[in-house]
Protein backbone atom coordinates (compact mmCIF):
# COMPACT_ATOMS: atom_id res chain seq x y z
CA UNK A 1 0.00 0.00 0.00
CA UNK A 2 1.06 3.60 -0.78
CA UNK A 3 3.12 5.21 2.45
CA UNK A 4 0.15 7.39 2.57
CA UNK A 5 -2.58 4.89 3.58
CA UNK A 6 -2.21 4.69 7.23
CA UNK A 7 -3.12 8.51 6.77
CA UNK A 8 -6.27 8.37 4.90
CA UNK A 9 -7.06 5.34 7.35
CA UNK A 10 -7.28 7.80 10.15
CA UNK A 11 -8.92 10.28 8.43
CA UNK A 12 -11.49 7.74 7.50
CA UNK A 13 -11.77 5.92 10.06
CA UNK A 14 -11.96 8.81 12.56
CA UNK A 15 -14.73 10.62 10.35
CA UNK A 16 -16.60 7.32 9.89
CA UNK A 17 -16.55 7.03 13.98
CA UNK A 18 -17.16 10.85 14.24
CA UNK A 19 -20.14 10.64 12.08
CA UNK A 20 -21.59 7.56 13.68
CA UNK A 21 -21.63 9.65 17.51
CA UNK A 22 -23.14 12.79 16.03
CA UNK A 23 -26.09 10.71 14.44
CA UNK A 24 -26.61 8.64 17.11
CA UNK A 25 -26.75 11.57 19.64
CA UNK A 26 -29.56 13.31 17.26
CA UNK A 27 -31.42 10.26 17.00
CA UNK A 28 -31.73 9.84 20.66
CA UNK A 29 -32.66 13.70 20.90
CA UNK A 30 -35.13 13.47 18.13
CA UNK A 31 -37.00 10.46 20.05
CA UNK A 32 -36.86 11.97 23.54
CA UNK A 33 -35.18 15.34 24.25
CA UNK A 34 -35.94 17.38 21.36
CA UNK A 35 -33.22 20.03 22.88
CA UNK A 36 -30.25 19.90 20.45
CA UNK A 37 -31.81 20.51 17.44
CA UNK A 38 -29.78 18.16 15.18
CA UNK A 39 -32.77 16.60 13.75
CA UNK A 40 -36.65 16.84 13.41
CA UNK A 41 -38.05 15.27 16.14
CA UNK A 42 -39.98 11.86 15.05
CA UNK A 43 -42.39 12.46 17.59
CA UNK A 44 -44.33 12.90 20.87
CA UNK A 45 -41.66 11.76 23.43
CA UNK A 46 -40.93 8.24 24.09
CA UNK A 47 -41.35 5.43 27.09
CA UNK A 48 -38.40 6.10 29.28
CA UNK A 49 -37.76 1.91 28.15
CA UNK A 50 -37.73 2.45 24.96
CA UNK A 51 -35.29 5.35 25.42
CA UNK A 52 -32.52 3.06 27.85
CA UNK A 53 -33.16 0.27 25.20
CA UNK A 54 -32.03 3.01 22.44
CA UNK A 55 -29.52 4.87 24.91
CA UNK A 56 -27.87 1.27 25.10
CA UNK A 57 -27.70 0.72 21.81
CA UNK A 58 -26.24 4.19 20.96
CA UNK A 59 -23.27 3.39 23.94
CA UNK A 60 -22.29 0.16 21.70
CA UNK A 61 -22.08 2.41 18.67
CA UNK A 62 -19.93 5.04 20.91
CA UNK A 63 -17.97 2.61 22.98
CA UNK A 64 -17.15 1.32 18.60
CA UNK A 65 -16.26 3.96 17.63
CA UNK A 66 -13.85 5.29 20.10
CA UNK A 67 -11.96 2.24 20.19
CA UNK A 68 -12.00 2.18 16.53
CA UNK A 69 -9.97 5.72 17.05
CA UNK A 70 -7.69 4.58 19.35
CA UNK A 71 -6.81 1.59 17.34
CA UNK A 72 -5.82 3.65 14.40
CA UNK A 73 -4.26 6.24 16.67
CA UNK A 74 -1.94 3.47 18.06
CA UNK A 75 1.59 3.34 16.87
CA UNK A 76 3.69 -0.06 18.03
CA UNK A 77 4.81 -3.02 16.60
CA UNK A 78 1.18 -3.94 15.59
CA UNK A 79 -0.15 -0.90 14.48
CA UNK A 80 -0.85 -2.37 11.19
CA UNK A 81 -3.11 -4.84 13.04
CA UNK A 82 -4.85 -2.34 14.93
CA UNK A 83 -5.37 0.05 11.83
CA UNK A 84 -7.35 -3.23 10.24
CA UNK A 85 -9.49 -3.78 13.58
CA UNK A 86 -10.09 -0.21 13.69
CA UNK A 87 -11.60 -0.21 10.37
CA UNK A 88 -13.97 -2.82 11.26
CA UNK A 89 -14.87 -1.88 14.62
CA UNK A 90 -15.94 2.25 12.86
CA UNK A 91 -17.72 0.46 10.62
CA UNK A 92 -19.09 -1.41 13.03
CA UNK A 93 -19.88 1.64 14.71
CA UNK A 94 -21.32 3.62 11.72
CA UNK A 95 -24.08 0.63 10.51
CA UNK A 96 -25.27 0.49 14.62
CA UNK A 97 -25.98 4.41 13.86
CA UNK A 98 -28.06 3.47 10.56
CA UNK A 99 -31.53 5.21 12.01
CA UNK A 100 -29.51 8.22 13.09
CA UNK A 101 -27.57 8.95 9.59
CA UNK A 102 -30.23 8.42 8.12
CA UNK A 103 -32.62 10.93 9.71
CA UNK A 104 -29.25 13.10 9.79
CA UNK A 105 -27.84 12.92 6.42
CA UNK A 106 -30.59 11.03 4.18
CA UNK A 107 -30.65 13.11 1.14
CA UNK A 108 -33.77 14.23 -1.39
CA UNK A 109 -35.05 11.78 -3.72
CA UNK A 110 -32.57 11.28 -6.44
CA UNK A 111 -28.96 10.49 -7.57
CA UNK A 112 -27.91 11.26 -4.14
CA UNK A 113 -30.26 9.24 -2.42
CA UNK A 114 -29.61 6.45 -4.30
CA UNK A 115 -26.00 6.60 -3.59
CA UNK A 116 -26.34 7.20 0.21
CA UNK A 117 -28.57 3.77 -0.02
CA UNK A 118 -26.06 2.13 -1.61
CA UNK A 119 -23.14 3.46 0.41
CA UNK A 120 -24.17 1.83 3.59
CA UNK A 121 -23.18 -1.78 1.90
CA UNK A 122 -19.69 0.05 1.05
CA UNK A 123 -19.33 0.78 4.66
CA UNK A 124 -19.75 -3.08 5.86
CA UNK A 125 -17.43 -4.54 3.17
CA UNK A 126 -14.89 -2.33 4.23
CA UNK A 127 -15.43 -3.66 7.71
CA UNK A 128 -14.86 -7.15 6.59
CA UNK A 129 -11.95 -6.16 4.71
CA UNK A 130 -10.58 -4.70 7.72
CA UNK A 131 -11.37 -7.60 10.11
CA UNK A 132 -9.77 -9.96 7.18
CA UNK A 133 -7.04 -7.77 7.76
CA UNK A 134 -6.79 -8.08 11.18
CA UNK A 135 -6.73 -11.18 11.49
CA UNK A 136 -4.19 -12.34 8.70
CA UNK A 137 -1.87 -10.70 10.95
CA UNK A 138 -2.30 -10.78 14.25
CA UNK A 139 -0.42 -11.29 16.58
CA UNK A 140 2.09 -11.60 14.18
CA UNK A 141 1.65 -12.13 10.15
CA UNK A 142 0.94 -16.01 9.30
CA UNK A 143 3.92 -17.87 7.42
CA UNK A 144 2.89 -18.12 4.07
CA UNK A 145 3.74 -22.53 4.15
CA UNK A 146 0.89 -24.24 6.62
CA UNK A 147 0.53 -27.52 4.88
CA UNK A 148 0.60 -29.24 8.27
CA UNK A 149 -1.77 -27.38 9.52
CA UNK A 150 -3.77 -27.57 6.30
CA UNK A 151 -4.16 -31.58 7.18
CA UNK A 152 -5.34 -30.93 10.48
CA UNK A 153 -8.42 -29.32 8.75
CA UNK A 154 -12.00 -30.36 8.26
CA UNK A 155 -12.35 -31.25 4.69
CA UNK A 156 -15.46 -28.81 4.80
CA UNK A 157 -12.92 -25.99 5.97
CA UNK A 158 -10.17 -26.79 2.94
CA UNK A 159 -11.34 -24.30 0.44
CA UNK A 160 -11.54 -21.39 2.78
CA UNK A 161 -8.21 -22.27 3.41
CA UNK A 162 -7.03 -22.37 0.23
CA UNK A 163 -8.96 -18.64 -0.56
CA UNK A 164 -7.74 -17.51 2.70
CA UNK A 165 -3.97 -18.10 1.53
CA UNK A 166 -4.52 -15.24 -1.05
CA UNK A 167 -6.95 -13.29 0.91
CA UNK A 168 -3.74 -12.60 3.35
CA UNK A 169 -2.30 -10.51 1.28
CA UNK A 170 -2.41 -6.70 1.72
CA UNK A 171 -3.97 -5.81 -1.42
CA UNK A 172 -6.15 -9.32 -1.97
CA UNK A 173 -9.33 -8.31 0.47
CA UNK A 174 -9.58 -4.77 -0.86
CA UNK A 175 -9.46 -6.47 -4.83
CA UNK A 176 -12.22 -8.90 -3.37
CA UNK A 177 -14.47 -6.42 -1.67
CA UNK A 178 -14.38 -3.94 -4.76
CA UNK A 179 -15.28 -6.87 -7.20
CA UNK A 180 -18.25 -8.18 -4.57
CA UNK A 181 -19.70 -4.33 -4.37
CA UNK A 182 -19.16 -3.85 -8.19
CA UNK A 183 -21.07 -7.77 -8.39
CA UNK A 184 -23.64 -6.84 -5.93
CA UNK A 185 -24.88 -3.36 -7.13
CA UNK A 186 -24.47 -4.69 -11.25
CA UNK A 187 -26.82 -7.00 -10.34
CA UNK A 188 -29.29 -5.29 -8.43
CA UNK A 189 -29.43 -2.22 -10.84
CA UNK A 190 -29.85 -5.34 -13.69
CA UNK A 191 -32.76 -6.44 -11.78
CA UNK A 192 -34.77 -3.06 -11.59
CA UNK A 193 -34.08 -3.15 -7.38
CA UNK A 194 -33.00 0.01 -5.81
CA UNK A 195 -29.44 -0.37 -4.96
CA UNK A 196 -30.14 -0.29 -1.04
CA UNK A 197 -31.40 -3.42 -1.56
CA UNK A 198 -27.76 -4.99 -2.68
CA UNK A 199 -27.29 -5.85 1.23
CA UNK A 200 -30.57 -7.71 1.25
CA UNK A 201 -29.38 -9.83 -2.20
CA UNK A 202 -28.27 -13.36 -0.97
CA UNK A 203 -24.94 -13.10 -3.03
CA UNK A 204 -24.12 -10.97 -0.23
CA UNK A 205 -25.04 -13.85 2.20
CA UNK A 206 -22.24 -15.54 0.58
CA UNK A 207 -19.81 -12.94 0.63
CA UNK A 208 -20.57 -12.47 4.60
CA UNK A 209 -20.33 -16.49 4.92
CA UNK A 210 -17.02 -16.40 3.13
CA UNK A 211 -15.49 -13.62 5.18
CA UNK A 212 -16.75 -15.67 8.51
CA UNK A 213 -15.22 -18.84 7.59
CA UNK A 214 -11.60 -16.97 6.84
CA UNK A 215 -11.35 -15.22 10.15
CA UNK A 216 -11.78 -18.64 11.86
CA UNK A 217 -9.75 -20.28 9.49
CA UNK A 218 -7.04 -17.23 10.22
CA UNK A 219 -7.72 -17.27 14.09
CA UNK A 220 -7.45 -21.04 14.17
CA UNK A 221 -4.14 -21.04 12.34
CA UNK A 222 -2.50 -17.87 14.51
CA UNK A 223 -3.79 -20.37 17.78
CA UNK A 224 -2.03 -23.43 16.52
CA UNK A 225 1.04 -21.17 15.75
CA UNK A 226 1.35 -19.24 18.86
CA UNK A 227 4.20 -18.47 21.47
CA UNK A 228 4.09 -17.33 24.79
CA UNK A 229 3.62 -13.72 23.74
CA UNK A 230 1.13 -14.59 21.56
CA UNK A 231 -0.72 -16.55 23.62
CA UNK A 232 -1.14 -13.59 26.45
CA UNK A 233 -3.11 -11.75 23.44
CA UNK A 234 -4.74 -13.98 21.63
CA UNK A 235 -6.25 -15.33 25.10
CA UNK A 236 -7.79 -11.73 25.13
CA UNK A 237 -9.97 -12.90 22.55
CA UNK A 238 -10.99 -15.77 24.81
CA UNK A 239 -11.25 -13.01 27.23
CA UNK A 240 -13.79 -11.30 24.73
CA UNK A 241 -15.42 -14.28 23.73
CA UNK A 242 -16.09 -15.56 27.80
CA UNK A 243 -17.84 -12.17 28.57
CA UNK A 244 -20.41 -12.45 25.70
CA UNK A 245 -20.93 -15.62 26.22
CA UNK A 246 -21.82 -15.87 30.41
CA UNK A 247 -23.83 -12.18 29.65
CA UNK A 248 -26.28 -14.78 27.13
CA UNK A 249 -26.22 -17.31 29.52
CA UNK A 250 -27.55 -15.00 31.60
CA UNK A 251 -29.89 -13.92 29.68
CA UNK A 252 -31.21 -17.23 29.16
CA UNK A 253 -31.28 -18.10 33.02
CA UNK A 254 -33.39 -14.58 33.42
CA UNK A 255 -35.79 -15.93 31.12
CA UNK A 256 -36.13 -19.60 32.47
CA UNK A 257 -36.81 -17.91 35.77
CA UNK A 258 -39.33 -15.19 34.62
CA UNK A 259 -41.24 -17.78 32.96
CA UNK A 260 -41.40 -20.28 36.02
CA UNK A 261 -42.40 -17.89 38.17
CA UNK A 262 -44.76 -15.44 36.71
CA UNK A 263 -43.56 -12.54 37.72
CA UNK A 264 -44.77 -9.00 35.58
CA UNK A 265 -41.96 -7.82 33.24
CA UNK A 266 -39.61 -5.08 34.70
CA UNK A 267 -40.24 -1.70 33.33
CA UNK A 268 -37.22 -1.58 31.90
CA UNK A 269 -36.19 -3.68 28.94
CA UNK A 270 -33.56 -5.44 30.50
CA UNK A 271 -32.81 -8.34 27.72
CA UNK A 272 -31.55 -5.82 25.06
CA UNK A 273 -29.79 -3.75 27.69
CA UNK A 274 -28.02 -6.80 28.62
CA UNK A 275 -26.73 -7.82 25.07
CA UNK A 276 -24.86 -4.36 24.89
CA UNK A 277 -23.31 -4.81 28.38
CA UNK A 278 -21.95 -8.11 26.73
CA UNK A 279 -20.87 -6.68 23.23
CA UNK A 280 -19.25 -3.46 24.76
CA UNK A 281 -17.30 -5.95 26.93
CA UNK A 282 -16.51 -8.10 24.14
CA UNK A 283 -15.53 -5.03 21.80
CA UNK A 284 -12.97 -4.18 24.74
CA UNK A 285 -11.76 -7.24 25.67
CA UNK A 286 -11.11 -7.31 21.34
CA UNK A 287 -9.04 -4.35 21.38
CA UNK A 288 -7.10 -5.04 24.95
CA UNK A 289 -5.70 -8.20 22.76
CA UNK A 290 -3.65 -5.74 20.57
CA UNK A 291 -3.29 -2.55 22.82
CA UNK A 292 -2.47 -4.52 26.24
CA UNK A 293 0.77 -5.52 27.37
CA UNK A 294 0.85 -5.36 30.90
CA UNK A 295 0.81 -8.65 33.60
CA UNK A 296 -2.79 -9.66 33.44
CA UNK A 297 -3.13 -13.29 32.90
CA UNK A 298 -6.13 -13.31 30.46
CA UNK A 299 -6.23 -17.08 30.62
CA UNK A 300 -7.27 -16.76 34.29
CA UNK A 301 -9.48 -13.77 33.56
CA UNK A 302 -11.17 -15.19 30.61
CA UNK A 303 -11.44 -18.68 33.24
CA UNK A 304 -12.81 -16.69 36.08
CA UNK A 305 -15.34 -14.64 33.98
CA UNK A 306 -16.45 -17.79 32.13
CA UNK A 307 -16.51 -19.77 35.72
CA UNK A 308 -18.72 -16.83 37.37
CA UNK A 309 -21.28 -16.79 34.60
CA UNK A 310 -21.92 -20.01 34.89
CA UNK A 311 -22.32 -20.23 39.02
CA UNK A 312 -24.57 -17.32 37.88
CA UNK A 313 -26.63 -18.73 35.62
CA UNK A 314 -26.88 -22.14 37.48
CA UNK A 315 -28.16 -20.33 40.44
CA UNK A 316 -30.91 -18.89 38.09
CA UNK A 317 -31.23 -22.51 36.96
CA UNK A 318 -31.81 -23.65 40.47
CA UNK A 319 -34.14 -20.60 41.56
CA UNK A 320 -36.32 -21.55 38.96
CA UNK A 321 -36.65 -24.98 40.04
CA UNK A 322 -37.61 -24.42 43.47
CA UNK A 323 -40.08 -21.39 42.55
CA UNK A 324 -41.96 -24.14 40.39
CA UNK A 325 -41.35 -26.75 43.31
CA UNK A 326 -42.36 -24.73 45.76
CA UNK A 327 -45.41 -23.05 43.97
CA UNK A 328 -46.48 -25.80 42.21
CA UNK A 329 -47.48 -27.48 45.29
CA UNK A 330 -45.53 -30.58 43.81
CA UNK A 331 -44.42 -31.43 47.53
CA UNK A 332 -48.01 -30.90 49.22
CA UNK A 333 -46.91 -27.47 49.86
CA UNK A 334 -47.37 -23.70 48.25
CA UNK A 335 -45.12 -21.43 49.66
CA UNK A 336 -45.19 -17.50 48.35
CA UNK A 337 -43.49 -16.44 44.86
CA UNK A 338 -40.03 -15.69 45.89
CA UNK A 339 -39.82 -18.44 48.22
CA UNK A 340 -37.55 -20.52 45.78
CA UNK A 341 -35.46 -17.86 44.55
CA UNK A 342 -34.07 -17.07 48.03
CA UNK A 343 -33.48 -20.33 49.48
CA UNK A 344 -31.29 -20.77 45.96
CA UNK A 345 -29.57 -17.44 46.53
CA UNK A 346 -28.62 -18.75 49.94
CA UNK A 347 -27.39 -22.06 48.37
CA UNK A 348 -25.47 -20.57 45.72
CA UNK A 349 -23.85 -18.01 48.02
CA UNK A 350 -22.87 -20.84 50.09
CA UNK A 351 -21.50 -23.14 47.61
CA UNK A 352 -19.86 -20.92 45.40
CA UNK A 353 -16.24 -20.93 45.96
CA UNK A 354 -16.43 -24.70 45.55
CA UNK A 355 -18.09 -24.37 42.16
CA UNK A 356 -16.41 -21.61 41.13
CA UNK A 357 -12.68 -23.82 42.36
CA UNK A 358 -14.45 -26.38 40.33
CA UNK A 359 -15.71 -25.37 37.34
CA UNK A 360 -12.32 -23.40 36.76
CA UNK A 361 -9.81 -26.85 37.50
CA UNK A 362 -12.43 -27.65 34.59
CA UNK A 363 -11.40 -25.40 32.00
CA UNK A 364 -8.19 -25.04 33.03
CA UNK A 365 -8.02 -29.00 31.73
CA UNK A 366 -8.80 -27.95 28.01
CA UNK A 367 -6.12 -28.03 25.96
CA UNK A 368 -5.80 -24.38 24.06
CA UNK A 369 -5.90 -23.11 27.59
CA UNK A 370 -3.47 -25.16 29.20
CA UNK A 371 -1.01 -24.07 26.37
CA UNK A 372 -1.71 -20.63 26.52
Amino acid sequence: MPSAAPTVLRVLVTLVAAVAVVAQVAYLDSLSWHALGLASPIGARMSGSLVAVMTGHAVVSFVSGALAVVLVLHEGPRQVAARGLALALAAWSYLTAYSGVTLLLRPEAGLWRTLFEAHFLAVETIGLIGLLRFTSIFPRPLADSDSALRATLPPILAPIHSMSAWMRGPRSPWIAGIAALAALWGFTAASGAPLADAGLSPLMDVVRFAAAGLVVVNLRRAWARMDREDAARLTWLVVALAFLTGVLLLLVGGNVLVAVTDWPEPRVAWRPILIDVGLVGFLIGVTMSVLYGGPLDATLTATRIGALATVVTLGLFLAAALEALFTGSLIGLSFRTGVGTLLAFVIVVAMHRGMLRSIERLVAQMPGLQRA
